[in-house]
């Protein structure tokens, strides 16, 4: 029986993101403005030709600042994972689609080494791009010819879609994190109950 789990999520964008789209629309807006310049100073025939430029400078903001809206698809069927990106509801591309068998490692990316790493490619996938919720998996793929890497950031619903076809060595790691989270959220859950134990002093009259 084939099983199939779907999770979307959004992608934040960062102050880079921002300021490429403020230049993108400083670039955009500027044309129509030399046109009426040059209506003004030259040829009122230009007035004509910064009307038709105004009108797709504003389309074409719109279509950049709707593209800032981005979304991650992560589809697990059986033991393949697939990654698309979704821009703006519009477009979809798809990132990656690989065995969940053919993982070397998974982990979140704040407690890795992959920083330190060369890759023959990197599939960029993950809400954030250095964030807690980054998971990186590393893979061989004869096809980009050496090792690569894939962020993403999955939920619970998805990693647990996955569990059954990761290696045991990935697994044990998990199940190793993950107990050692839960044993220190409970360390500091039942250091929280402890009441606070308050001494006075007493002194002879």
């Amino acid at each position: 029986m084939d099983t199939f789990t779907e999770e979307l999520v959004v992608k934040k964008n960062t102050s880079k993101d921002i300021a490429k789209l403020v230049i993108y629309l400083l670039a955009i807006f500027t044309v129509p403005l030399i046109f009426i310049l040059l209506g003004v100073t030259v040829n009122g025939y230009f007035i004509i030709v910064a009307l038709c430029a105004a009108f797709f400078a504003v389309y074409g903001s719109y279509y950049l600042v709707t593209g800032l809206y981005k979304e991650f698809e992560y589809a697990v069927t059986n033991s393949n994972i697939t990654v698309d990106k979704v821009i703006a509801k519009r477009n979809r591309k798809r990132v990656i689609s690989v065995d969940i068998k053919r993982f070397n490692s998974l982990k979140k990316l704040k407690d890795s080494d992959f920083a330190k790493k060369d890759y023959r490619k990197i599939f960029k996938a993950s809400i954030t791009p250095d964030g807690d919720d980054v998971y990186g998996a590393e893979m061989h793929l004869e096809k980009f010819g050496g090792e690569c890497l894939l962020l993403f950031s999955p939920g619970e619903k998805t990693l647990d879609a996955m569990k059954p076809y990761l290696k045991n060595t990935i697994k044990a790691e998990m199940f190793k994190n993950s107990a050692k989270k839960t044993s220190a959220k409970k360390t500091a859950a039942e250091t929280a109950k402890k009441p606070e134990v308050k001494t006075t002093d007493k002194s002879d009259n």
